[in-house]
Order: C-alpha cells, then sequence, then structure tokens
C-alpha cells in the first residue's frame, strides 16, 4: 500500500511540475528557419502556392482540401498525420518573393503564421521561414519545448528542398 501511494504521489508530482513548467513558458513565440536552394525564386514559390500538391512532398500533409474563400482569401482544410487538421488561410501572396498563410482555427492547441521570404542569390535563392505562434495551453507550449520548437518548420525546409531534389540543412 506504501508504494501505491508513493507511486502516484510521484504521478502527482509530475503531472504538477509539467504544469508549472508549461506555464512558466512564453505563449506568444516567434522563430525563423532558413535553407538555400539552387532554385529560382518563381519555382520556389510556385512549389509552395500550390496548395493541393503539399500532401505529395510533405511528409507532415496527408490531405488538403480546398474551402470557398474565406475574406476573399484561398482557405484550405489541411490534415497532418496523426489526426490533426487546420483551416489555414493564405492571407498574403506576393510572388514571388513572399508568402503567409494563418491558421484560423481558434478551438486548436495553437494559432499562428508561417511566412515565407524568398530571395534570389548568385547560386539560387535563399528561403526564409517565420512562424508566429500563440500557444495558450500549457501542456501543448511544454510538448512544443521537449520536441523542439522549429521542429515542424525544419521538416518541411527539408521536403521542399527534397521537392527539388536537394538535401538541405535549416539553419
Amino acid at each position: 500500500m506504501k508504494w501505491t501511494f508513493r507511486i502516484l504521489m510521484l504521478l502527482v508530482l509530475l503531472v504538477v511540475g509539467a504544469v508549472m513548467m508549461g506555464y512558466s513558458l512564453p505563449a506568444r513565440t516567434t522563430h525563423t528557419r532558413m535553407i538555400m536552394l539552387q532554385e529560382t525564386p518563381e519555382a520556389i514559390f510556385a512549389a509552395l502556392d500550390d496548395v493541393q500538391k503539399l500532401a505529395e512532398w510533405n511528409r507532415n500533409v496527408k490531405k488538403v482540401e480546398l474551402l470557398p474563400p474565406i475574406e476573399g482569401k484561398q482557405a484550405t482544410k489541411q490534415a497532418f498525420k496523426g489526426g490533426m487538421t487546420m483551416t489555414i488561410v493564405t492571407i498574403e501572396s506576393l510572388g514571388p518573393t513572399h508568402l503567409t498563410r494563418e491558421i484560423r482555427d481558434t478551438d486548436g492547441a495553437f494559432i499562428g503564421s508561417w511566412a515565407y521570404e524568398i530571395s534570389p542569390t548568385a547560386d539560387g535563392s535563399k528561403v526564409a521561414l517565420t512562424e508566429k505562434s500563440d500557444i495558450q495551453n500549457p501542456f501543448f507550449r511544454l510538448m512544443v519545448r521537449v520536441f523542439g520548437p522549429t521542429k515542424y518548420m525544419d521538416e518541411h525546409l527539408i521536403d521542399l528542398g527534397k521537392r527539388f531534389g536537394q538535401t538541405v540543412t535549416p539553419r
């Protein structure tokens, strides 16, 4: 009986500690990751802009469904591996150099946006991806911290490189 009580108390302490740690982390964050590709800004922008083919090259996207425009902007419902779905709206599209998409689900685990800046270089293009996120749930803030705040950005940029047959390392 003593061991059962001790194990239960340890579990309670772990849960309370995790919640406290989650509350200590900032809810709003901004992260930027960058890669270099040997492609023109036009080719990169075209790949990013073609949301219907996103599931063909992005390892985390399972399905993309076009929705009616939201506030006159392109909207999609994207299903991700693991079962999460999000409504995503393209809020700025200034090809071939700038593209911003925003999560519009207010009841999801987080809200935020991804903004791409594509700049020509001597050997191709630099792609900078900036994520602005707002994670109100302290448990999800802790999970993001544990798994790495740029994990999905890095995987997305690596997959973008593979889309063009290139191996890239986000930094």
